[in-house]
């Protein structure tokens, strides 16, 4: 799983999930608004969907396949 790592000057650690299409780098911006000093760790879906990172399959839009839903976040 590709991700990045920005060691903050605080004890706490932002955990960041992009949406579809998204990446690892989209929510920077917003984690140092929402604390600068936090540590922050932002992952990328490994699932493509019509080029675009997700982090889960789906059938369709709003049907996800719930199999593989379970399988990742368990």
């Amino acid at each position: 799983m590709k991700h990045i790592f920005i060691k903050g000057t605080s004890d706490k650690t932002l955990f960041l999930l992009h949406g579809m299409g998204g990446d690892e780098y989209d929510l920077v911006g917003v984690a140092e608004m929402i604390d600068n000093k936090a540590n922050v760790l932002s992952v990328r879906g490994n699932v493509l969907e019509n080029g675009m990172s997700r982090f889960f399959k789906r059938f369709s839009e709003g049907v996800f396949d719930v199999e593989d839903l379970m399988a990742r976040t368990y």
